[in-house]
């Protein structure tokens, strides 16, 4: 059966037609990135044309830079929409593949000088490797940009203390702190109701970070210094003062 005139695709189907793995697909599916459409009566899950547009949304965000926690947050927004997001995506595809349209032409320059008289045309090796680290900077992560390759390889270090689901359900209580400390943005900040979410939040930061003071400061520095973009922030500026209050009430 041709792929293209099919609308449900059972988990292996949907790998090969979309070359993403299974196990990316599991994933995907237990972190709440992209579950399929629905669940035959045998326990067979199925993805539809509409898990495909997800997909494609998933994957050409990652290709822009974007974490996956990024592009859930993203995906999941109240009135993000798809139409705009695709000509945002495009203009993008179409800016890296002009800039690698300039490198391999710089790169077939510097060859054909090579080939003909075993020149090594410096301005040309200059202009592709500016060229082409220009396409990584665009790619780059706001935390990427901030935060130093010491503590990038510190984070990485963190991170693989945990596996796809603890991370998960670390990530998990996160939100679920965050939606406690916006339903009490009035409360007392000396009050125990803010003082145990205090609490919270500081058991949480340090069970990853608690061996890494320098990475709590430098964490609390990028949101207090506004770098962290405001549509990729875990919370907003309310519940960062109100923990921030309740921290400097405790002390």
């Amino acid at each position: 059966m041709d792929k293209a005139l099919k609308k449900n695709y059972l988990i292996k189907e949907f790998a090969d037609l979309t070359q993403v793995s299974v196990r990316t697909l599991h994933y995907y599916d237990q972190i709440g990135l992209l579950r399929p459409s629905f669940q035959k009566a045998n326990g067979y899950r199925v993805y539809t044309d509409a898990d495909l547009l997800r997909l494609q949304q998933i994957v050409t965000l990652k290709f822009m830079g974007f974490s996956l926690d990024e592009v859930r947050e993203l995906l999941d927004r109240k009135g993000y929409e798809v139409v705009t997001s695709l000509r945002i995506q495009a203009e993008a595809v179409k800016d890296e593949i002009e800039r690698l349209r300039q490198a391999s032409r710089a790169i077939g320059q510097v060859l054909k000088k090579l080939e003909g008289r075993g020149q090594i045309d410096r301005r040309k090796l200059v202009h592709i490797m500016e060229v082409i680290q220009m396409g990584e900077d665009v790619k780059k992560t706001w935390h990427e940009k901030f935060f130093t390759e010491a503590e990038l390889k510190a984070f990485q270090d963190i991170g693989k203390r945990y596996t796809p689901e603890t991370m998960a359900a670390y990530e998990r209580r996160w939100a679920e702190l965050i939606e406690e400390v916006k339903k009490n943005l009035d409360a007392d900040p000396a009050g125990k109701v803010a003082q145990a979410l205090a609490k919270r939040w500081k058991d949480l930061l340090d069970e990853a970070y608690g061996g890494h003071p320098q990475l709590k400061a430098r964490i609390s520095e990028a949101y207090t210094s506004g770098v962290v973009p405001a549509n990729r922030r875990m919370f907003g500026e309310e519940v960062w003062a109100f923990i921030k209050k309740a921290q400097a009430a405790a002390k």
